[in-house]
């Protein structure tokens, strides 16, 4: 099958969500504007690969398979940088006694690789994979800021409104003007954006010249926030990153020498 081919099946997948766990043929005729006899043809490819599966007892509707899982389950136990950043994000825990979390920007939303929770706590308006609004929080901002300004100005233009609405920027040059401070300072600190009760301070992490980096996040309520020494806070991050680069970088050093 050419590339081209099994990339158009694969958007199938775009069509899941947690509001939307379910597909049958008609959605994805509609949404993907194919006919019924390619959407079949999709559907068989994806159960073949167990991708999908269709559940028993409906005239026809598909979940996601059981190799979605499989493929989760080796992301999260063979990830390099997940595995590395792991104890550092437990120590950040433990002395903070706050939540931390690894993140991801993807193209069009910020995705948690990893998350270690302080406690019981279950407060996480999102998790590991569930896709965030790029627009909110901490993490994208500090991605944003160390990207190429041609893909700054991209991702901009596609949100411009949503950065309005949150109060970050009402225009460009607003937007250029905190994307190089946030560079500059080399930390976002987010109040309320994604949960009107929570606050997040994320670092960047540097492990590639050719890819955005991740963020390193601390997330704790607004009023946690205020009895802790936030400069403090900053630099016990920037050093967690450095340390999760550093380890990375020999890692990978040794990898090559191998």
């Amino acid at each position: 099958m050419a590339l081209s081919s099994f990339g158009k099946i694969l958007t199938v997948l775009d069509l899941f969500s947690v509001s939307r766990p379910v597909i049958n043929v008609d959605i994805i005729s509609e949404e993907l504007g194919l006919s019924k006899p390619t959407s079949y043809r999709y559907l068989k490819e994806l159960v073949s690969a167990e991708l999908l599966q269709r559940l028993s007892g409906t005239s026809g509707d598909y979940t996601l398979g059981s190799k979605i899982a499989v493929l989760d389950f080796i992301s999260r136990t063979t990830d390099p940088l997940v595995q590395i950043s792991i104890p550092f994000m437990k120590e950040i825990v433990q002395r903070t006694e706050s939540c931390c979390l690894l993140t991801h920007l993807n193209v069009d939303s910020c995705i948690d690789l990893h998350h270690e929770l302080y406690k019981d706590y279950a407060a996480l308006a999102y998790g590991r994979g569930s896709p965030r609004p790029m627009h909110k929080g901490s993490s994208s901002k500090v991605i944003l800021a160390h990207l190429p300004k041609q893909r700054i100005m991209d991702y901009y233009h596609r949100f411009a409104e949503e950065l309005a609405h949150v109060g970050f920027a009402d225009n460009e040059a607003e937007f250029l003007q905190q994307i190089k401070k946030i560079k500059k300072q080399g930390y976002y600190f987010s109040n309320g954006e994604v949960d009107p009760n929570m606050s997040s301070l994320s670092i960047p992490v540097k492990f590639s010249s050719k890819e955005a980096p991740l963020a390193l996040t601390l997330l704790a309520s607004k009023n946690r926030f205020e009895f802790m020494n936030f400069q403090k806070l900053v630099e016990m991050m920037q050093d967690y990153a450095a340390r999760i680069e550093k380890k990375y970088s020999s890692m990978t050093e040794e990898a090559e020498i191998v």
